[in-house]
């Protein structure tokens, strides 16, 4: 897949079938434009493209307003290569773009600069000045410019349109399983591990503590049974979200304690999939307290199911 970061190059796109979209989290409703929109390139014997943006539009529009991310640039641009599509179109989202007239955006950037001859788009998608753009508009100037529109209805399950407002709603909420029915994939965040207190190590319950990007969301303050990914392979874990209330100061962490692991891994990228949340966080009143329900949790996921899966 090649990947195009700004609409300013010398680039010579071929013939697309495009889709457009914001793509946060790259849901079942996403995979689905996605999916369509490969099915359609591959009918037509032209290319496929996803055209989105590094910046979340209502970071410009109304900064108070620009939610938490699902993905981070680099998980966003992975997941896509892996649905088969030849380009993403993946610049940032500006004012000039914000302040756009809808059909200047679609005359200028997607027929002429991207050569688009089918776009394919959600029901709810909104573009140009204001949001005024919506799939009639698209459909309107598909038959000025000689490109064909189609629009994909809202993805459902039991009746729950998927959104990456439910999905983020479900995260902080620490409904990671039930997020991960309308994601089609575990909730994952990664970090590079870092050095932390060194408070594992003393209680004999050594953790890997990650680097967090504030601009991804994180699950509710709590405790959860999780996959960790790290050197290429998966590893049981309970990881632990928060701030650790029973030593004070504690800055929020996630760490993570992977079962029948014991390598120092300072420095690598790994990747958590929250699968389960065990239990809230909680306040000991000694650390004999903490490690006793540590080994608890840990027998939990040993014990159970989960843990089988």
């Amino acid at each position: 897949m090649k990947v195009i970061e700004t609409l300013f190059n010398k680039v010579k796109f071929p013939s697309m079938v495009i889709t457009l979209g914001y793509f946060d989290g790259i849901h079942l409703g996403h995979q689905r434009l996605i999916s369509t929109t490969k099915k359609i390139a591959e009918k037509r014997h032209i290319k496929s493209g996803v055209f989105t943006f590094k910046t979340h539009p209502l970071s410009i529009i109304d900064p108070q307003k620009a939610p938490k991310l699902l993905l981070s640039d680099h998980k966003k641009i992975k997941i896509i290569e892996s649905l088969g599509i030849d380009y993403m179109i993946y610049p940032d989202f500006t004012i000039d773009i914000m302040n756009e007239d809808p059909e200047k955006f679609v005359k200028h950037i997607l027929v002429e600069k991207l050569n688009a001859r089918h776009i394919v788009v959600g029901f709810n998608y909104r573009f140009g000045y204001k949001g005024v753009g919506t799939p009639d508009t698209l459909i309107k100037l598909g038959q000025k410019y000689n490109f064909d529109v189609t629009v994909i209805n809202p993805v459902k399950i039991k009746n729950q349109i998927v959104s990456s407002t439910l999905i983020r709603d479900l995260i902080r909420k620490g409904e990671v399983e039930l997020a991960k029915s309308y994601l089609g994939r575990a909730f994952s965040i990664s970090g590079t591990v870092i050095s932390g207190k060194g408070l594992g190590k003393k209680i004999s319950i050594p953790t890997a503590n990650i680097d967090i990007d504030d601009k991804i969301i994180i699950p509710s303050f709590g405790v959860y049974y999780t996959r960790v990914l790290v050197c290429g392979k998966k590893f049981n874990a309970i990881t632990n979200v928060g701030n650790n209330p029973t030593f004070s100061n504690h800055p929020v962490r996630i760490e993570s304690y992977l079962f029948e692991f014991d390598k120092e891994i300072y420095g690598e990228k790994i990747e958590i999939f929250f699968l389960k949340k065990i239990r809230q966080e909680m306040k000991f009143n000694s650390v004999k307290e903490l490690v006793s329900q540590i080994k608890k949790d840990i027998k939990l996921v040993q014990k159970s199911l989960i843990f089988k899966q």
